[in-house]
């Protein structure tokens, strides 16, 4: 896929898939194989490898190319195939940047560095970013999440980094409907502000962001391709309906419960989901519960 065709696609709902692992802690990339191939043709914009629901900071670097490597051989244009390759320093996000891009990448997700969060100011994360984006071949889509990282990027920086010709988009997944509209106000035109909060999706796509990067859409993504087609047929009913349904899923999986939460609705709901890597554990049999409940109110009366 060109560089240019890769941008006009970056657009709808994208998968961030979980990573499955088996009984001794590994991962699974045969399972992992399985969810890839489920997700494709079905409406999806792409795929997203080890992102925060993928568990990327449990994951080596060398996990992280294999599941570029494993997801490559399956997804096919018009999707995307998207690699989360954000680490601390420079040199390693750009190290595993180019590995990943030589993996078969057609979009880098980074993140924003946060282990010394004092010092990353604006001057810092313009400084990282603009070095990322110079020495890759690929479109960079920058990844703001504050709740996980306590950085939180100013519009005017996003604004200023929407401009360098090599980074594409922004993931915006605080969940602040109104930081996000200042951001959309503040990018170039044609920049590519995709939210990673499904409780404000609807909202996102209606102050324009360009799609969403939504942990649900690995367990129902036939609820989040839906509210994205109707929106793009003006079909705000339907849509709305869909948002509920996709607010009660979201309201008893990650938010409460976090990747363990995600990872057990998806299993549930039919794929490879399995156990968290450690420490992160498992959910108790009333937390199961709860989940299993959330995932049979929100999908009562649809068609899958």
């Amino acid at each position: 896929m060109t560089r240019k065709t890769a941008i006009e696609n970056l657009r709808g709902v994208f998968v961030p898939a979980v990573t499955p692992f088996n009984r001794r802690g590994e991962v699974d990339l045969a399972l992992f194989r399985e969810n890839v191939q489920r997700y494709t043709g079905i409406g999806l914009g792409g795929v997203v490898v080890a992102g925060s629901t993928g568990e990327a900071p449990f994951l080596t670097e060398r996990e992280r190319l294999q599941l570029v490597e494993t997801a490559r051989k399956i997804v096919r244009p018009p999707e995307l195939l998207i690699a989360s390759t954000g680490l601390e320093s420079t040199l390693l996000t750009l190290r595993l940047s180019r590995e990943a891009v030589a993996s078969g990448a057609d979009i880098l997700l980074v993140i924003t560095p946060n282990y010394y969060k004092a010092r990353m100011d604006s001057a810092a994360l313009q400084a990282y970013y603009r070095t990322v984006a110079d020495g890759v071949r690929r479109p960079i889509v920058m990844y703001n999440i504050p709740q996980f990282t306590g950085i939180r990027m100013t519009p005017e920086v996003i604004g200023v980094l929407s401009h360098h010709p090599n980074i594409v988009g922004l993931k915006e997944s605080s969940g602040d409907i109104g930081y996000l509209r200042k951001i959309l106000r503040a990018v170039r035109p044609g920049f590519r502000v995709m939210t990673g909060s499904p409780m404000i999706f609807l909202d996102a796509l209606r102050a324009g962001a360009a799609g969403g990067v939504l942990g649900q859409s690995g367990l129902v993504p036939h609820i989040c391709v839906g509210i994205y087609d109707a929106v793009m047929n003006r079909q705000l009913k339907v849509a709305r309906d869909l948002q509920r349904r996709l607010t009660i899923l979201t309201q008893n999986t990650a938010v409460p419960f976090g990747v363990s939460g995600v990872k057990l609705a998806v299993e549930l709901c039919g794929y490879h989901g399995g156990s968290p890597r450690a420490p992160l554990l498992p959910l108790s049999p009333s937390q199961r519960r709860q989940v299993a409940e959330a995932i049979r109110q929100a999908c009562h009366g649809l068609d899958a």
